[in-house]
């Protein structure tokens, strides 16, 4: 047989994909408790669904038909109008915006229309572990800057200026984050664009989790002086319309930017989804989306987030947590636990599933700073099976510490 891509060599297999796969198996056999993927447990809203249901049946063949390759005018029209509402900033939806097969490709095309090889990367760490296996396909390299739990996840303005060199391509930023919920503070993001301006290098703004907001305000790195000319957005519906499984995202920025991640995507993916972007022409219609976010997908996610925080307090007293601002995350270190086990984070979630059919993520998997560390999902479970499954991580711990 032929050798494979080099390229292969340099990236590893998703472990969040490896472990969806094995639940997808698991769960025929047995009660599983999943804190593990990210994705939303509530059904889109109904005025969505009813929509699918009505393309299908009036107009089947061009809700299933081809579109352009930057996605439905009329829906880049509507986020246009949806982000000048919620953050005040303008978009040409001609030029400034395309559609994208969720907020992953919008990722895997920003990194492959801007970098060289060699270009540096700058990512959290720990960070979405998807940032840096991209970084490395488009021949990048990754620079890490470390934050804990001790400062409550937030990056130091010096140590960012300690790795910015001539090859400083990007940074990545993710706020909310995932794993850790935190929340960016205000003035890390003005240093940072300060920065981008003053050493001309791009920020790449992953805002996955921008409608999911618990406490406090979310910063739109858009809004800062000079930041729209280095600054490409990466947005996704799958968290604040529920639909995941449908791939549908979109990215802003710079129309040069837009037209080189339009090229690229002919190639990947040709078009985004047609059925799914009709359908959200009506998620922008009416308040539907203003509602579903207030009265539904808000609101149950604090309760799930509040009751997961309690019920660390309860069963693992001697961990360390920050409770998340946003997101759907809890980053708990629990390296007090692991020293008494003599066990490290990846094989006290092997044995967590295999013991209790409970499914947590290893921390190292999103960087070296996350070792010793487990992050735990608060919105795939309803509160009933959050306290189930809290019981029983309590349980094993105490069976290997006392």
């Amino acid at each position: 047989m032929p050798e494979l891509a080099y390229r292969l060599s340099l990236i590893k297999t998703s472990p969040i994909r490896r472990i969806a796969a094995l639940l997808d198996q698991a769960r025929r056999k047995r009660d599983i408790i999943s804190f593990g993927g990210g994705a939303p447990s509530l059904p889109p809203p109904k005025e969505f669904l009813d929509e699918i249901m009505r393309l299908l049946k009036e107009m089947p063949q061009r809700a299933c038909g081809y579109c352009g390759t930057r996605g439905l005018p009329e829906l880049r029209s509507l986020i246009a109008e949806d982000l000048k509402k919620y953050f005040g900033v303008s978009y040409d939806p001609g030029k400034e915006i395309i559609i994208t097969d969720g907020g992953t490709e919008g990722i895997f095309l920003t990194l492959f229309s801007i970098l060289d090889k060699g270009d540096e990367v700058i990512i959290l760490d720990p960070t979405y572990l998807g940032y840096s296996e991209a970084i490395k396909l488009a021949q990048g390299r990754v620079i890490t800057l470390p934050v804990s739990v001790e400062n409550g996840y937030q990056p130091d303005p010096e140590m960012l200026k300690e790795r910015i060199t001539g090859r400083t391509k990007a940074f990545i930023l993710l706020s909310p984050d995932n794993p850790t919920g935190r929340i960016i503070r205000e003035d890390f993001v003005k240093t940072l664009v300060d920065l981008a301006i003053d050493k001309d290098f791009w920020i790449i703004y992953d805002a996955a989790y921008k409608h999911i907001v618990y406490e406090g305000k979310n910063v739109w790195v858009d809004s800062f002086p000079g930041a729209r000319e280095k600054t490409i957005t990466i947005n996704t519906f799958s968290k604040e319309a529920s639909i995941p499984g449908l791939r549908l995202g979109y990215t802003t920025g710079p129309s040069e930017v837009i037209e080189a991640m339009e090229k690229i995507k002919q190639y990947v993916t040709l078009a985004p989804d047609t059925l799914g972007q009709y359908a959200l022409l009506k998620f922008y219609e009416n308040g539907v989306k203003d509602r579903y976010l207030r009265e539904v997908v808000l609101p149950t996610y604090r309760r799930r987030r509040d009751l997961m925080a309690s019920l660390i307090q309860k069963y693992l007293p001697e961990a360390k947590t920050v409770v998340p601002g946003g997101a759907f995350y809890f980053f708990v270190d629990i390296r007090y636990y692991l020293e008494k086990m003599n066990r490290d984070d990846e094989e006290f979630c092997n044995r967590l599933l295999y013991r209790k059919n409970v499914v947590a993520i290893p921390g190292s998997h999103f960087g070296s700073m996350g070792k010793g560390h487990i992050r735990l999902t608060f919105v795939s479970e309803p509160e009933e099976r959050i306290e189930e499954g809290m019981r029983r991580i309590g349980a094993f711990m105490f069976s290997y510490v006392f």
